[in-house]
Order: C-alpha cells, then sequence, then structure tokens
C-alpha cells in the first residue's frame, strides 16, 4: 500500500491524520486557561541567583546589550574600531576559557541547569532573561519583553522561541510541584500574534501525574489578549539519563 501525503486524506479513516495512513491524530488539548491568566501575580520568586565571583552574570549583561543592539543594527559610525576591540576581548575570553566539554561537566557536577538554561539561565546569552514568581497553587509566573533578536514575522515572537519559553515554563512548573521529567511531546496553538517590544507574561502549572508520564500546560498573554496555549507531557528519566549525568559529571 502506498503512503498517502498530506492534504490527499479523503480516504483516511475517522481519528487519522492526514499523511500515513495508519498515524492515530492526538486529541487537541483542553487548556484551562483560568489558573494561567495574566492578571493572577504576587508570588514568590524562584530560580534566582545571586551575582557570582568571578563575574560571569555581570559580563553576560554586557553580551546581552551587544546582542540586542546589533540585531538588524543600523549605525551611522564605522563599526571596524568596535569589531576590532570586540575580536581582541574574544581572543582573551578564548584563552581563558574551558573547554566546552569541561564547561558541561562543571555544569552536571553542580546541577547548576538554571544558570545555563536558554530562557531564565544567567550564564547563557541566548536567555532574555525570564523571571518566574511561584503562586500559591503551584501555577509559575513572569514577565518578559522580548527584543528583535527574538523576532520572527514582522513584530512578532519566532515560534520556535514560543515553542522554548512553554517548554521552560512547563519543565520548571513540573520541577516545582516534585515530579519533573523529560519532553516527550508539547502542543502549542498559537492563539493570535505574540509581540515584540511589548511586555509578555508567561504562566505554567502542572495538572496531572500518572506514574511516570506528568502533564502541565502554559499561556501567554499580552496586555491581557491571549498569545499561545500549550500542553506538554513529560515522562520521568529513565536510567540511561541519569547514567549521562554521571559520565558528564565525571568530566
Amino acid at each position: 500500500m502506498t503512503d498517502r501525503l498530506a492534504g490527499s486524506g479523503a480516504d483516511a479513516p475517522a481519528g487519522q491524520v492526514a499523511g500515513r495512513v495508519g498515524d492515530p491524530r492526538r486529541p487537541r488539548p483542553d487548556v484551562e486557561t483560568g489558573p494561567l491568566h495574566p492578571s493572577r501575580g504576587g508570588g514568590e520568586p524562584i530560580d534566582t541567583l545571586d551575582d557570582d565571583e568571578a563575574g560571569l552574570y555581570a559580563l553576560v549583561d554586557q553580551l546581552r546589550r551587544i546582542r540586542a543592539l546589533t540585531t538588524g543594527g543600523v549605525f551611522e559610525t564605522d563599526l571596524g574600531p568596535l569589531t576590532a576591540r570586540l575580536r581582541e576581548v574574544a581572543d582573551r575570553l578564548e584563552d581563558a576559557s574551558a573547554s566546552p566539554e569541561r564547561r558541561q561537566a562543571v555544569a552536571w557536577s553542580t546541577g547548576d541547569y538554571v544558570a545555563n538554561c536558554p530562557v531564565v539561565g544567567r550564564s547563557n546569552a541566548l536567555a532574555p532573561p525570564v523571571e518566574f514568581e511561584i503562586l500559591e497553587d503551584g501555577t509559575l509566573r513572569g514577565e518578559v519583553t522580548l527584543g528583535l533578536e527574538y523576532q520572527g514575522p514582522p513584530a512578532c515572537v519566532h515560534g520556535g522561541i514560543v515553542s522554548l519559553l512553554f517548554d521552560v515554563v512547563l519543565g520548571r512548573a513540573n520541577f516545582h510541584a516534585g515530579a519533573t521529567g523529560m519532553t516527550v511531546y508539547l502542543d502549542v496553538d498559537y492563539r493570535s500574534p505574540t509581540p515584540v517590544l511589548e511586555p509578555i507574561v508567561v504562566t505554567g502549572r502542572q495538572v496531572r501525574v500518572d506514574g511516570r508520564k506528568i502533564w502541565s500546560q502554559g499561556a501567554i498573554h499580552a496586555d491581557g489578549r491571549l498569545c499561545a496555549t500549550a500542553e506538554g507531557m513529560f515522562v520521568e528519566p529513565g536510567g540511561l539519563l541519569l547514567e549521562n549525568r554521571r559520565r558528564l559529571a565525571g568530566g
């Protein structure tokens, strides 16, 4: 039998997705947005990191400034001298830096995931970073304004960045609820454009645990408008992941 291509599925039985015949369609998630409303707040800050002794977080703050200023940069000056100075700084950092393998080993030996996270990590130049608070019912809430470096369509956050925000807020909500795992699926509904250069509110909470399986849901709002919702299913990791962590931590 020849597989049918997506969009041709007139003969596909009910409950099957257009595409490969026989693939089951996962039911669309029913996200309860009430607990995820952006007006809820007043929780306790979580995942906060004090300044480090070496000054890495302060250094990354300046990298974020450069990242924001140079994305689609328009300058009325010769950038050659500035580029030369940055190249010199980069060369000095490269000479002083440990290898990526060594940095990875140190991160896992200390369990310092938060500092390296691409959404909340103070040592990750990719991160905005988002600062979350946790409400009494376990919902996480964070406010952030994303710059042009996160733009996809004009004036809108890239859809992949929206998914990244959800993956992290749901994962951290699971962690703080006491049952956490690795992402198996992340089902995102893009309800309306998520804007850049405007404050947005990211929320997430754990909704159900069944053995090793964990479900959580989240939402993104801008000025009270619902931009996106998501449901994720996570599974507590087995021995392979734990063995990888032990191996990396050992260098």
